[in-house]
């Protein structure tokens, strides 16, 4: 917050830091808001499954 006094900026502190988001830039209370975060874990999940299932070789009909 900037207050101007006789042509000059004057910078003003104010007690709270304004945080965004890591990911998507947007203000967030958190490192990184809670729609981001489930994104995250989805494609985390997804990719785990992918993983598993390549790792399979016994799988499938006989």
């Amino acid at each position: 917050m900037e207050e101007k006094t006789n042509n000059k900026k004057v910078e003003v502190k104010t007690g709270a830091k304004k945080r965004v988001c890591m990911v998507c830039g947007k203000p967030s209370p958190a490192t990184i808001c809670e729609p981001c975060e489930a994104k995250i874990r989805g494609e985390a999940l997804e990719h785990k499954h992918e993983v598993e299932k390549a790792g399979r070789t016994d799988t499938g009909r006989k």
